[in-house]
């Protein structure tokens, strides 16, 4: 009997973990509408991280990663290969409204992404061989000018032993991929809906 106690509390755990309910974004527009959003246009990456001289496609990946996400999500995106107005350095996406983000995209746009990388480095796993990565994104209303989403993700990377001998920065660019679709998750699904 007592071991069948002891193994209630990690029983009840795992099934806990299993019905825990999905991350939400920090800002979710209550009067957002997913099947109103024909094109989302994504802006380039902000790399704002304090050395850049590493990993310096980093920025590409998770723009390429985003957009991936994106789509596999249901929204039908572009990808601007330059900002309307060039930003004069990072951004604070945590807080930055519209008066800030608006000018950055095309005129003709009605839905803009904004993601930023704020970290790439080794995490603090023994081994050492571990990258977290962190990044910041905003979806912004244009026509209406309003952030109807705002979010945050941090992710790992999981390749370890041999591959990383035999992949150099694959841990780094892992890392950046699991974040941008962490990322993307927290927005409205609409892959389920017929266009």
């Amino acid at each position: 009997m007592t071991h069948r106690r002891s193994l209630l509390p990690l029983f009840l755990a795992i099934v806990l973990a299993g019905c825990a309910s999905p991350r939400a974004p920090l800002v979710l527009d209550d009067t957002i509408r997913p099947d109103e959003i024909d094109e989302v246009v994504v802006l380039p990456v902000i790399d704002a991280r304090p050395s850049r001289f590493e990993q310096v496609q980093v920025a590409r990946n998770v723009g390429d990663a985003t957009v991936r996400f994106m789509r596999e999500r249901g929204y039908f995106t572009l990808a601007a290969d330059r900002f309307r107005e060039r930003p004069t350095g990072p951004l604070d996406l945590h807080v930055a409204g519209p008066d800030q983000l608006v000018p950055l995209a095309p005129e003709d746009s009605k839905y803009f992404m904004l993601v930023q990388v704020e970290r790439l480095e080794p995490g603090v796993d023994q081994t050492g061989e571990v990258y977290d990565a962190r990044l910041a994104a905003v979806l912004v209303d244009r026509t209406r000018g309003r952030v109807v989403w705002r979010d945050v993700a941090t992710a790992s990377s999981t390749l370890s032993g041999v591959l990383t001998v035999f992949s150099r920065g694959s841990r780094q660019y892992e890392a950046a991929v699991n974040a941008s679709k962490l990322l993307v998750e927290t927005l409205p699904d609409k892959s389920h809906k017929a266009h």
